[in-house]
């Protein structure tokens, strides 16, 4: 069975499109051919290991990638739709990232992520204002003396401050220069945000062209360090509480992702939102 479904929004033709295939015994070279076809920016494969488990693959266009959050919430929405899962229950996936928890309270999908952890901050801003064409005095925030820094709930990225929403707006990423700056970094690529946002905590925009996404509507998994980086910065403090995040408005598919901050003893990040499902059918 295949899916096309919007995911972190309520609205068809809002947030980030994904496709999901439920099968039972599809091979890693099929999915990988498929997603390329399909050119969705993550494609999900989900197989049922039990009534609680399931397994699921995740390819770009390009290559398998370890998680992807957009994508995780599309398939239980497609898994719902399906009656293969109820409401108000928990339930597991297994994953290159590991296995992972995804509660399922509709409308929302609220999904664990992997360790939260910080790497390298980047004090040259020298390559970053050149690849995204804006000054250097523009990267920061104007309060809690923010700094780019590499961060990750299962997939790299840098973390990338700009002070105000006009700044995020302009910026203009030369994606051949970014693709090699993401490759000598090991990261994936840069989620940019800014504090300067009317509603929810930030606005981000997220780049990816190492693996063929050049700019994304709403990425999961690169909020979800973002909650972890603003938490470990001060800027966020409380846990249990719901905080939402504006990402796609400068792309017109706008996307609101949430995420929650839980255990104070051993800090973890849940991600979540809503679906809508734009289409369905049958792989021939």
């Amino acid at each position: 069975m295949y899916y096309v479904i919007d995911a972190f929004t309520e609205t068809k033709f809002g947030g980030n499109p994904a496709g999901v295939v439920i099968h039972e015994h599809l091979n890693d070279e099929f999915m990988q051919k498929f997603a390329a076809e399909v050119r969705f920016s993550e494609t999900a494969f989900v197989r049922k290991v039990d009534h609680r488990t399931f397994e699921i693959k995740y390819f770009t266009p390009k290559s398998q990638v370890e998680l992807c959050g957009h994508a995780t919430i599309a398939a239980f929405k497609a898994l719902l739709d399906q009656q293969t899962i109820e409401g108000n229950n928990t339930y597991f996936i297994k994953t290159l990232a590991g296995t992972l928890s995804v509660e399922v309270r509709p409308p929302l999908f609220m999904m664990e992520q992997a360790e939260p952890k910080l790497g390298k901050i980047v004090n040259n801003y020298d390559d970053l204002s050149k690849i995204f064409n804006i000054e250097k005095c523009q990267i920061g925030d104007t309060q809690f003396h923010l700094a780019p820094q590499a961060a990750s709930t299962s997939l790299w990225d840098i973390m990338l401050p700009v002070k105000t929403k006009k700044d995020l707006y302009d910026l203009n990423p030369d994606f051949i220069a970014l693709a090699e700056f993401s490759k000598a970094n090991n990261v994936c690529g840069v989620h940019a945000f800014t504090l300067d946002a009317k509603e929810g905590i930030a606005e981000t925009r997220n780049f990816c062209p190492l693996y063929g996404i050049d700019e994304e509507a709403a990425t999961g998994t690169s909020n979800g360090a973002l909650t972890y980086y603003l938490y470990k910065n001060g800027v966020i403090h409380t846990f249990n509480q719901e905080y939402t995040f504006l990402q796609g408005y400068s792309m017109d598919r706008p996307s609101e992702i949430i995420t929650k901050l839980i255990d104070e003893d051993h800090p973890k990040v849940m991600v979540g939102g809503n679906a809508v499902i734009l289409s369905k059918g049958e792989i021939c």
